[in-house]
């Protein structure tokens, strides 16, 4: 989980005389510091096998502020057998508003090893809704691409963002996120 430091003119090192300043630098919503993304990816591959249960990304997630207005893009590198497929919802914390786009491959798709082409999927859904994606069959290790972007929009209750994934049909072969996967959470407001 990838959380933004606090920083202050004396954690930072700098003198008092400073103060001012640095502490409009280091201000979470100015343009300077609170403009930085926060950032995350997967070093290793995720494998999950017979669970069709949602569980959070071990690596994709970061905690979001109360009151608070972000942009939210999960670039996902995933592989699945067919009669397994992968499917996502995220979790944002208690109250939080806005809807997800989602674009990949169709859930009724199933792209050829060397092919980059297949139906695809542009719906916008709630947070919580499940998508299913389509895949590479009869490979489990030939990753597609999905993208999944949002504002969010959190209440008086910050707390955890993440994607939250699994197999569509449960199946002894493992359902992969894919090293190189990335999240990239903007705080706009």
């Amino acid at each position: 989980m990838t959380v933004r430091p606090t920083l202050t003119p004396a954690t930072a090192g700098f003198p008092a005389s400073d103060a001012w300043w640095l502490a409009q630098v280091y201000n979470p919503l100015n343009y300077l510091y609170g403009q930085l993304p926060i950032e995350a990816y997967k070093a290793n591959d995720t494998d999950r096998a017979s669970t069709t249960t949602f569980a959070s990304d071990p690596d994709l997630q970061c905690t979001l502020a109360a009151n608070s207005v972000y942009r939210a893009e999960f670039y996902l590198h995933y592989a699945a057998l067919d009669a397994a497929r992968f499917k996502t919802q995220w979790l944002v914390p208690t109250g939080a508003g806005g809807n997800r786009s989602a674009v990949g491959s169709d859930q009724a798709a199933i792209l050829s090893s060397t092919s980059s082409g297949g139906q695809g999927r542009w719906g916008v859904h709630s947070f919580t809704t499940a998508c299913t994606y389509g895949t590479r069959d009869p490979s489990a290790t030939n990753l597609c691409f999905a993208l999944e972007e949002a504002i969010v929009t959190t209440g008086a209750s910050g707390g955890t963002l993440a994607i939250q994934w699994a197999q569509a049909t449960s199946n002894a072969t493992a359902t992969r996120l894919g090293a190189g996967s990335y999240m990239r959470v903007k705080l706009l407001s």
